[in-house]
C-alpha cells in the first residue's frame, strides 16, 4: 500500500545529502509512476503516430518515398534541440526551488498542464494531415514534457538510499519499458485497428486523450505520495538558478562525461528498432502499411517483455558483481540482435532477434541508470540527472535522424526505389550494432565506485545544506 505524503528531514541525510531511510515498494513505484507516462507518450509518438501522418496523403502519401525517412527524421529531431536547452536548466533551478510543494512537484505539476494543451494541438495537426504545425506542436511539446522531466530526474539521489538505487533502477526501467509498450499498444488500437472496426475514423483521435489521462494520473500520485522538500535557503535569482546548469565545472566529472557518451550511443542504436520497425517491415519485408503495423506489435511486445524480464534481475546483480560487467554483456546481445535484423530472411527471424534485443535494452535501462545515480554529486542531482537525460531524450530524435540520413543515402545510390528501400532499413541494423560497441567501447572510461552508491567525500563536490 502506498503511504500518505511525508517529508525527509535533514537528519535523514549524510554530509552529502544521500538519503539514510528505506523505502517501502509502495514508495518506490509512486517514485518511477510518471516515467511511464513520459515513455507512453513519446513511444506512441515514435512508434506509430509520426509514421502514420508521414504517409498520409496529406504529407507525401508513401513510406517508401525517398524523403520519408528525412521527414520521420526532422519531426523528432526537433526533440533533442528542446531537451538540451530546457531538461538540465530545469532541473538546475529546481535544485534550488523553495516552494511549499517542494522543489521538484511545482514543475511536474506545470509541465504536465502545458502537455495536455499541446496534445490537443498536436491531435489536430494529425487529424488534418499538416506537416508544419505538427512539427511544431512536437516541440512544444518538448518544451513542456522536459520542463517537467528535469526535476522529475533528480528523485532517484534525492530519495532513494545507495541499497536500494539498484531496485530503484531497475523499477525504472521496467516504467520505460512499459511505457514503450503501452504507447505503441494504444497507438495501434486507436490508428490501425478502431477506425476500421468501428468505421469511425475520428476515434483515432482518442488516443491523444487517453495519452492525456495517463499523464494526469501518475503526475497526481507523484504529488501526492512521493516526498519532497524545498531547496535550503539561498540567494540565487532565477536566472543564476537557470545558468547554473551550463557551468563548465561538469567536465571535471570525468565519469559522469564517459557514462553520458556511452548512454547516447547505446540507446541511439536502441531505438532504431522501434523508429523504423514499421518501415522496415514494409520496405525489407514487402508488407503493407497496415500489414507492418500490425506485424510489428509481436515484435516490439516480444522485445519489451524480454526486457521486462530482465531489467530488475539485471539491477539486481550489478549490485552485486558491479554495473559494467553486466552492461557489457547487456550490449552484446544487442549487438548479435541487430545483426540478425540486418540479414532477416524471414519475418520469424526478426521476431527472434528481438529477444537479445530486448534483454539488452532492459538490463541496460536499469543498470545504467544506477550507475549514473552511484557517479554523481548528491548535492545538484537535479543538475546532473537532468543533463544526462539528455541522452535519453536525445536518442530517439538521433536515431531517426542518422536513420533518415542512411536510408535516403542508399537511395541516391540505387535507382531501383524498392531495392534501394529494402538496403537501406539492412544497413540501419548494422549501424545499430556498430553504436552499441561502441557505446561498451565507452564505458571503459568509466571508474566505478568501490561500493555502488557510495562515492567518497573527496570526490563529492560540496556537502548539501540542512
Amino acid at each position: 500500500m502506498l503511504e500518505g505524503p511525508a517529508h525527509t528531514a535533514a537528519d535523514d541525510r549524510d554530509d552529502f545529502g544521500r538519503p539514510k531511510a528505506h523505502l517501502s515498494t509502495g514508495r518506490l513505484l509512486a517514485v518511477t509512476a510518471y516515467w511511464l507516462a513520459i515513455t507512453t507518450l513519446m513511444g506512441a509518438l515514435t512508434f506509430s503516430v509520426i509514421p502514420r501522418l508521414v504517409e498520409s496523403d496529406g504529407v507525401l502519401g508513401d513510406a517508401k518515398h525517398p524523403l520519408a525517412g528525412l521527414a520521420v527524421g526532422a519531426i523528432t529531431t526537433i526533440g533533442v534541440v528542446i531537451a538540451i536547452l530546457v531538461q538540465p536548466t530545469m532541473g538546475a533551478i529546481s535544485d534550488h526551488t523553495r516552494h511549499r510543494l517542494g522543489r521538484r512537484k511545482p514543475y511536474i505539476v506545470a509541465g504536465t498542464a502545458m502537455d495536455l494543451v499541446f496534445l490537443a494541438f498536436l491531435a489536430w495537426a494529425f487529424w488534418n494531415e499538416l506537416y508544419w504545425p505538427f512539427l511544431a506542436g512536437v516541440a512544444l511539446l518538448q518544451f513542456s514534457s522536459n520542463f517537467a522531466q528535469g526535476p522529475y530526474q533528480g528523485y532517484v539521489p534525492d530519495l532513494v538510499p545507495s541499497r536500494q538505487v539498484g531496485v530503484a533502477s531497475g523499477l525504472l526501467g521496467a516504467a520505460n519499458l512499459a511505457g514503450n509498450l503501452i504507447g505503441p499498444g494504444l497507438a495501434v488500437l486507436f490508428i490501425a485497428i478502431l477506425p476500421d472496426l468501428l468505421g469511425f475514423p475520428e476515434i483515432s483521435l482518442g488516443l491523444f486523450a487517453v495519452i492525456g489521462l495517463i499523464e494526469v494520473v501518475t503526475m497526481l500520485i507523484t504529488v501526492i505520495w512521493v516526498p519532497d522538500r524545498p531547496a535550503p535557503p539561498n540567494e540565487l535569482s532565477l536566472l543564476q538558478r537557470a545558468k547554473s546548469a551550463w557551468g563548465t565545472d561538469i567536465l571535471a566529472e570525468r565519469d559522469f562525461v564517459w557514462v553520458m557518451i556511452s548512454r547516447l550511443l547505446v540507446l541511439t542504436g536502441l531505438v532504431t528498432l522501434q523508429a523504423f520497425a514499421v518501415f522496415y517491415l514494409e520496405n525489407a519485408h514487402g508488407m503493407a502499411p497496415n500489414a507492418a503495423q500490425g506485424a510489428a506489435i509481436p515484435v516490439l511486445v516480444t522485445l519489451l517483455v524480454a526486457a521486462l524480464l530482465a531489467a530488475i534481475p539485471g539491477a539486481r546483480i550489478s549490485s552485486r558483481i558491479g554495473r559494467k560487467p553486466v552492461l557489457y554483456v547487456a550490449i552484446a546481445f544487442g549487438a548479435v540482435g541487430g545483426l540478425l535484423l540486418a540479414v532477416a530472411p524471414a519475418y520469424w527471424v526478426v521476431l527472434a532477434a528481438a529477444v537479445p534485443i530486448g534483454i539488452c535494452s532492459g538490463v541496460f535501462l536499469g543498470v545504467d541508470w544506477a550507475l549514473m545515480t552511484d557517479i554523481i554529486p548528491k548535492a545538484e542531482s537535479g543538475r546532473y540527472m537532468g543533463i544526462s537525460n539528455i541522452a535519453v531524450a536525445g536518442a530517439g530524435p538521433i536515431g531517426s535522424a542518422v536513420g533518415g540520413v542512411i536510408t535516403f543515402a542508399v537511395a541516391l545510390f540505387i535507382a531501383d526505389r524498392t531495392i534501394a528501400a529494402d538496403l537501406g532499413f539492412r544497413v540501419l541494423f548494422v549501424v545499430m550494432a556498430l553504436e552499441l560497441v561502441l557505446g561498451g567501447l565507452a564505458l571503459r572510461r568509466v571508474h566505478e565506485p568501490t561500493r555502488a552508491g557510495d562515492r567518497g567525500a573527496a570526490n563529492e563536490p560540496r556537502p548539501a545544506a540542512a
